[in-house]
């Protein structure tokens, strides 16, 4: 839950030992922690215990006033820290609400009280549930009741955590911790892990760590000021020293949990030190078939050739290649192509493949642009098996280009199928919006991709629009089959740009431009913008990306037309994870 910046939870359950100085102290402790979410106790005496019991005994001289929590709760939040409160029933309810705690807890000993659970959660702020000593048919219930109720969301968390003053480590289970992330994972909960272990115990520190590995959002822990004094509570509360500790600690382990989407320096250094190159164990003439027993591997760190033997087996050599000389791409045959995807049922600019600029087909104008790359093979357009395509076959027919049929969503699949049938080693990625892709930067792109033997080669400052991607086949293979979404791929730059998953390689252009510019087809006003180009340029494709920026500058009303326009989705909204 992305509520909180520290999943920790410092819990001073009644170690104030109803001492309103003691919970100040506490407070200050855990202000000095990189921790930032306390949780107090709040309750009166009828909540939780009946009269001549050990309970009423117990619970008695820890009872603190309305006056002094609505001090302490200030004094926390004057702090910086977010404040939790445990609510036993409708009396500490509704003083937590009014002294506007940040977030619920429901004791365990509450966890029958259904209708309380439902009251609490109407406030909409995080509620932890702790389900502590409970049957697994008991959760099924409460988590089905909440469900049917429409009452689940990332604010509810499900806390496993049993305390028995300590909690030996046998009452402790990662195993059933992960089970129930996995089975209550569908319902778009929350989940927390509270560890009572005795802090003497090294694994006090390694199990809550362990525990938010496995899913975990939030971490509850227990903390005193002195474990000599042995306050309340205090048989699986660290002290000061110990709870900063741990939380330095924690922070540092977190740190390995995110998400990478690239190598790290050790991983670069590791690769450069220790991977071998593929070169050839003689001399390769030209017009050679390359075999499996020509290959040799060598350490080269200068000019390595980080590609698979299977990859080059059977393809033809172009240059002569000397022994152990380091594969250069260029000197082997690699057929490199264009997929353009296009398709005629866009939903924000329908039918905008067959829109008119100027007179002639956007679709048409696209194809006409990347027949000026030099450094291609073939021009192949993918679209969809859907009947509403059947028109932009003419158009391929009409250009002389290849035409492909695939998948109407699945758009990694159809550019994986037509790369597949027309057996490219590499394509340039063409989007069919892309109505001023620019070939000069293009033809530089195919030549650092081969050169730098990259799986991806992306082109950095262009205009909105008209920056596109080199992709070897591998590369959309392996989106193809692992990705986690594949109604996603429709944003495959998304995918191709991690660089912990592919070798990505960027060249940057030299082009001066506004920022806030346009060039690419999705809306009515793009298309304005697009007509007043093409009708300067009299719909030939011989100008340049160069030539209308050089219009554009002269004319920067035009830009006013679609720059408010802005991306349909953000990359933060589209799941790019690949299952590998």
């Amino acid at each position: 839950m992305k509520i909180f910046k520290h999943p920790v939870i410092l819990e001073t359950a009644c170690g104030h030992d109803g001492s309103i100085k003691t919970l100040k102290k506490l407070v200050d402790i855990a202000a000095n922690t990189q921790s930032k979410i306390i949780k107090f106790q709040i309750f009166n005496l009828k909540e939780r215990a009946i009269e001549n019991t050990k309970e009423h005994r117990i619970f008695k001289p820890l009872v603190i006033s309305e006056k002094n929590w609505k001090l302490i709760i200030y004094y926390a939040k004057k702090k910086k820290l977010y404040v939790f409160a445990d609510v036993y029933g409708d009396f500490s309810f509704n003083l937590a609400k009014k002294l506007k705690v940040d977030g619920f807890k429901i004791h365990s000993e509450d966890f029958f009280n259904s209708y309380f659970i439902e009251k609490v959660i109407d406030t909409k702020k995080p509620t932890i549930i702790n389900i502590g000593g409970t049957y697994k048919s008991e959760v099924y219930n409460l988590i089905n009741f909440l469900h049917n109720k429409k009452k689940l969301s990332k604010k509810i968390i499900l806390m496993m955590g049993v305390q028995t003053f300590p909690t030996p480590l046998e009452g402790h289970s990662l195993f059933e911790f992960k089970a129930l992330v996995n089975k209550y994972s569908k319902f778009n909960i929350s989940f927390g892990y509270s560890d009572h272990l005795d802090p003497k115990n090294e694994l006090s520190k390694i199990l809550p760590i362990a525990a938010f590995s496995l899913g975990a959002d939030f971490i509850e822990k227990h903390f005193t000021d002195n474990r000599k004094k042995k306050r309340t509570d205090y048989q699986s509360a660290m002290d000061e020293n110990e709870i900063k500790n741990f939380i330095k600690l924690f922070n540092q382990f977190k740190g390995t949990l995110g998400n990478i989407d690239k190598l790290n320096k050790h991983e670069i250094k590791y690769r450069k030190m220790f991977k071998k190159s593929i070169a050839f164990n003689k001399q390769k003439k030209i017009g050679e078939i390359i075999k499996k027993n020509d290959l040799n591997f060598i350490k080269n760190s200068k000019t390595p050739s980080p590609i698979f033997s299977h990859t080059i087996v059977g393809k033809q050599v172009l240059k002569n290649i000397k022994k152990n000389e380091p594969l250069d791409l260029k000197k082997i045959n690699n057929k490199i192509g264009a997929i353009i995807v296009a398709r005629m049922t866009s939903k924000r600019l329908p039918k905008k493949a067959i829109q008119k600029i100027n007179g002639e087909n956007s679709l048409t104008l696209v194809i006409r642009r990347i027949k000026k790359i030099k450094n291609i093979d073939e021009i192949i357009l993918a679209t969809s098996t859907h009947g509403s395509d059947n028109y932009l076959k003419k158009i391929a027919q009409k250009e002389k280009i290849k035409f492909f049929r695939g998948s109407l969503n699945k758009v990694a699949n159809r550019y994986f199928e037509a790369a597949k049938k027309y057996k490219l080693d590499h394509f340039v990625r063409v989007t069919g919006d892309a109505i001023l892709c620019d070939e000069v930067m293009l033809n530089k792109a195919i030549d650092s991709h081969i050169l730098k033997k990259a799986d991806v080669t992306f082109i950095k400052n262009m205009p909105y629009g008209t920056a596109k991607e080199i992709v070897s086949f591998d590369s959309i293979k392996t989106i193809n089959n692992t990705a986690q979404k594949k109604d996603n791929t429709e944003y495959l730059e998304w995918f191709l740009e991690n660089n912990k998953n592919f070798k990505v390689n960027y060249i940057k252009s030299k082009y001066v431009f506004n920022k806030s510019m346009r060039l690419t087809l999705d809306y009515k006003e793009d298309l304005k913008l697009f007509n007043i180009i093409f009708k300067k340029f009299d719909n030939k494709c011989n100008f340049t990306l160069q030539d209308v920026l050089s219009f554009l500058k002269k004319n920067p009303k035009y830009l006013k037309i679609n720059n408010f326009l802005v991306p349909k989705f953000e990359k933060t909204d589209i799941n790019t994870e690949l299952k590998i």
